[in-house]
């Protein structure tokens, strides 16, 4: 395969999880903001998702109906929603042969969808539906991708794009919510109502019940969007998948990469962590650790793959 190709599949998929998230985010903020006397949610969002300099560029102030608008349609704003699921379609189309006709169906159908949606035809209260359905279309991607692609080197790109930005965006994820109250501050009325919302944004908050009963804490939420490898959307179970993936990669072409290296590097750091550590040694750190370990990753993975050069390990 030509590093280029790979290259387009792994972004593809990163940038239709990005979208999804993105989505969770703003869901996340404005149910929050339903109750909250904060107002801070909506900078929060901007943090997390790196675009709060790009945005007060634009804007003198930071509005909910703004950033909704800046997030979802600004086509200046490269990790809009509405560009993410445009590179997705860009990306694809430029690799056609590589993936089937179902993959290219719902890709081609959300991007038509979404160009028919203009930012001065929604109110703020259709923001959740607006989401919804940005998930619903990522979900129907997903499905056609385990569904209909071959198990090859095509699968284990697109997979390393969606496992690389999810372990990625949990971590802003967390961060938002700790942004709005920090893990610091036990006293906080709406602590629970809070981690509440979070859980259900991700679609967690039953499995979560499932798994550690109906009394919350801190650090049980903790656990189970860090370390709880059956929770498809923890930290360690992304990290744990774009190991395997590489794995594959390394196995299909009997070389091991530099990438698969520097993944078992990061897994083995976090295997050696508690709960309790990451509280005394700072949430704070530990959320900046893992950000700037996962672009590591990814540099490791672009170096490896996306340039030409396999670039092999060596002890």
């Amino acid at each position: 395969m030509l590093s280029s190709t790979a290259e387009k599949l792994y972004w593809a998929c990163r940038y239709i999880e990005r979208a999804e998230m993105t989505s969770r985010l703003l869901d996340v903020a404005y149910r929050i903001s339903l109750t909250s006397n904060k107002n801070n949610e909506w900078e929060s969002i901007l943090l997390s998702t790196a675009v709060k300099d790009e945005y007060l560029f634009k804007n003198s102030k930071i509005n909910q109906r703004k950033v909704e608008k800046f997030l979802f349609f600004d086509e200046t704003n490269e990790s809009s929603i509405r560009n993410c699921v445009r590179f997705t379609r860009e990306n694809f189309r430029k690799v056609r042969n590589r993936i089937t006709r179902e993959v290219w169906d719902v890709v081609n159908s959300t991007y038509q969808e979404l160009q028919d949606l203009t930012s001065g035809r929604y109110k703020s209260s259709e923001i959740p539906n607006l989401c919804a359905w940005i998930k619903q279309r990522s979900s129907m991607l997903k499905g056609a991708i385990i569904s209909t692609q071959l198990s090859s080197d095509c699968y284990d790109f697109m997979n390393l794009g969606y496992y690389v930005e999810r372990a990625d965006n949990i971590i802003r994820f967390i961060d938002v919510k700790n942004f709005i109250s920090p893990m610091s501050d036990q006293e906080n009325e709406d602590n629970d109502y809070e981690w509440g919302i979070l859980l259900r944004t991700l679609a967690a908050y039953t499995q979560f019940r499932l798994s550690y009963g109906v009394n919350m804490s801190q650090e049980k939420i903790a656990h189970f969007l860090i370390f709880n490898n059956t929770n498809p959307r923890s930290l360690f179970h992304s990290l744990e998948n774009i190991k395997t993936h590489l794995k594959n990669l390394s196995s299909f072409y009997n070389l091991q990469s530099r990438a698969f290296s520097t993944s078992r590097k990061i897994i083995s750091k976090l295997s050696d962590l508690t709960v309790q550590e990451i509280f005394d040694n700072g949430f704070n750190e530990f959320l900046s650790q893992y950000s700037e370990d996962i672009n590591i990753l990814h540099s490791s993975i672009e170096s490896s793959y996306f340039g030409g050069v396999y670039n092999v390990f060596e002890d």
